[in-house]
C-alpha cells in the first residue's frame, strides 16, 4: 500500500454508523460487528469518501496534535486490519475513486488533542442471530420486500 491507495467498502455486505464519535460496523456476509474508537472513526469516515492513504494521514495531522506520534503507521495498520477482515477492498488504480470532499473534511472539530492509535474490537457473538435475520433474504428495495426464492415475512406481527 502506497500513499496513494485507495479503499472503499462494499455496501451490500458492509452497514455503518457514527454516533457521538465512536463506528459500529455490521459485516452481514459472515456477522462480525465492530466498535471503533474515534480515531478508528475518522479513518473509517475519511475510508467512506474515498481518500486516499496519504489524504487520511493529512486529515489526522490536521486534526490532531501529531508531535509525540506519526499517525501514518497506526492509520496503515488499520487498513491492513480491515482488509483482512474484508471491511474494505483496495482498488486497483488510485483514481479509481473520486474524492468527495477537501482532504480535511472528514475531521469534526478545531480542537487538536493528542494522537493516539486508533483502536477498533470485533465481536462474534451477535453473528447467529445477524446471520438469520431477514434482512438478508430482502431485493434492493429493503425490507419487506422478499428476493426472489427467499422466505415469505411472517404475518400478523
Amino acid at each position: 500500500m502506497n500513499g496513494s491507495s485507495r479503499y472503499s467498502i462494499d455496501e451490500t455486505r458492509i452497514v455503518s454508523e457514527t454516533i457521538d464519535g465512536e463506528a459500529i460496523i455490521i459485516n452481514l456476509a459472515n456477522g462480525y460487528y465492530y466498535s471503533l474508537d474515534p480515531a478508528a472513526a475518522e479513518i473509517w469516515a475519511c475510508i467512506e469518501k474515498g481518500y486516499s492513504v496519504s489524504e487520511i494521514v493529512s486529515a489526522l495531522q490536521h486534526r490532531y496534535d501529531c508531535s509525540q506520534a506519526d499517525p501514518e503507521p497506526a492509520v496503515r495498520a488499520m487498513i491492513r486490519a480491515w482488509r483482512d477482515d474484508d471491511l474494505i477492498v483496495a482498488h486497483g488504480a488510485p483514481d479509481d475513486l473520486t474524492v468527495r470532499e477537501p482532504a480535511n473534511a472528514c475531521t469534526a472539530s478545531d480542537r487538536r488533542l493528542p494522537f493516539s492509535a486508533p483502536t477498533f474490537q470485533r465481536f462474534t457473538d451477535m453473528q447467529g442471530f445477524l446471520l438469520v435475520d431477514p434482512i438478508h433474504e430482502v431485493d434492493e428495495r429493503g425490507w419487506p420486500n422478499v428476493r426472489s426464492g427467499g422466505s415469505v415475512p411472517p404475518s400478523g406481527g
